[in-house]
């Protein structure tokens, strides 16, 4: 991984919890000899959190209960997030996210048991635990009229098909492939100059690069080094996505890849009829100024 790593916050809601965070419906940290643990006191359990910015925020908890198969349904801010089933008599995690506000925030967890009603004295809910992880703005400046846009920020202007949930892995940001295909699209009228993106697999595979059904191109990597990415989009004005395909060479299952910092470099539409100087580290770029003249040509021969 090359990218910085972003700072996350921490926090063991097992034992004490920060100056000003609530937690209703839950009772006091008690231990089994070898764990904490709560146990519920109501069906529906509420945590009410205050952070300064818009943040990722990642819950991970673990319902367990001898004799009931246990459902919990997860909301923050209201908004449904995830919907997960605790198998009886076995001890498992899962983690849910999605973004915070800037301020008061409230994570809702509801339960249902089969068989039903929930025995809440027999439930208890281990290693739950909040991850606060600092996000990127959905665009920023990196020249005159020239946007960086991520996928992983709040409200980003990039969106994905075929890709899961937004994760975190305890380091870094990821969506898991659901399938071969990923596509990558943004609004129609934008002029994407380039769009970049790393895979991570734990196996060997080939990933193919595609813009409208044709390959741009094709690249091998493995569970050591991956493969990172940076596609020149200049050669299509037109194009509205990018399509990543993925072929596990080893298992041959449907999804083996995890993909990481995707973003686009993006001239938006209302910027399209001036000029866009690059910035680097060393300066400006005055390739960037042949690149517009191209741009500009390309767009008045298709008028």
């Amino acid at each position: 991984m090359t990218e910085p790593v972003l700072k996350t916050q921490v926090v063991s809601l097992d034992h004490n919890l920060p100056q000003g965070w609530t937690q209703i419906g839950l009772s006091a940290s008690q231990s089994d000899g070898v764990n904490l643990y709560r146990t519920p006191i109501a069906s529906q359990t509420h945590l009410t959190l205050t952070v300064p910015n818009r943040e990722f925020i990642q819950y991970r908890y673990q319902l367990y209960s001898p004799n009931q198969t246990i459902s919990g349904r997860v909301r923050l801010n209201g908004q449904f997030l995830d919907q997960y089933t605790f198998p009886l008599g076995r001890f498992q995690d899962h983690e849910v996210g999605g973004f915070t506000l800037a301020g008061l925030n409230s994570v809702t967890v509801t339960l249902s048991c089969i068989p039903s009603p929930c025995n809440l004295s027999s439930i208890r809910q281990y290693w739950t635990q909040i991850s606060l992880i600092p996000t990127r703005p959905p665009s920023e400046s990196v020249g005159v009229g020239l946007e960086r846009w991520w996928l992983d920020a709040p409200e980003s202007r990039i969106t994905t098909t075929g890709a899961g949930k937004l994760q975190y892995d305890g380091v870094n940001l990821l969506r898991s492939l659901t399938g071969k295909r990923m596509e990558i699209s943004w609004p129609k009228g934008t002029r994407v100059i380039d769009a970049s993106l790393q895979i991570i697999a734990d196996e060997p595979f080939r990933a193919t690069f595609l813009i409208n059904g044709k390959s741009l191109e094709q690249v091998k990597g493995d569970a050591q080094t991956g493969v990172a990415k940076t596609l020149n989009l200049v050669p299509f004005p037109q194009a509205t996505s990018l399509t990543v395909q993925v072929d596990c060479l080893k298992t041959l299952k449907l999804s083996c890849a995890k993909i990481y910092f995707t973003r686009v470099s993006a001239i938006p539409p209302a910027t399209l009829t001036g000029p866009v100087v690059i910035q680097s580290g060393v300066g400006l770029l005055t390739l960037s100024l042949l690149l517009w003249v191209f741009w500009r040509g390309l767009n008045l021969s298709t008028r």
